[in-house]
């Protein structure tokens, strides 16, 4: 019983998760279509799964878990591109955005990937 509480709230977890970067990436999008001037965004530790992963009982949990372990660089680098896109933004410096976001985009799904590889363990 308490393995089937644990998977429903790892799940719930994953869904918050991955709803909060989609609105994370709308907001860049939207900043970046209405040329706006704030650049400020969560990091990938002020985050929920920034938040998460680097909590003690979370590292203790899934320390062993491959997945777990590769979560850090593509969330941190998912948070990076999407500053860089902000930042390219304000000097209206299209090409350098639209890679940001591309590799922001890609970033994402690496994590959303790793993280669903993590709930299913």
């Amino acid at each position: 019983m308490s393995n089937l509480i644990e998977n429903l709230t790892l799940g719930s977890f994953y869904d918050a998760v991955k709803l909060d970067h989609i609105i994370l990436k709308l907001t860049v999008y939207q900043r970046l279509f209405i040329n706006d001037s704030n650049t400020q965004l969560s990091t990938h530790t002020t985050c929920r799964l920034g938040q998460w992963y680097l909590s003690n009982e979370t590292k203790i949990f899934y320390k062993n878990q491959r997945s777990f372990q590769q979560i850090a660089a593509p969330h941190m680098d998912f948070h990076e591109q999407a500053h860089k896109a902000l930042q390219a933004g304000q000097v209206q410096d299209w090409s350098n955005a639209l890679q940001a976001l591309s590799n922001m985009e890609n970033s994402s799904m690496s994590v959303n990937r790793l993280l669903g590889e993590v709930t299913k363990s």
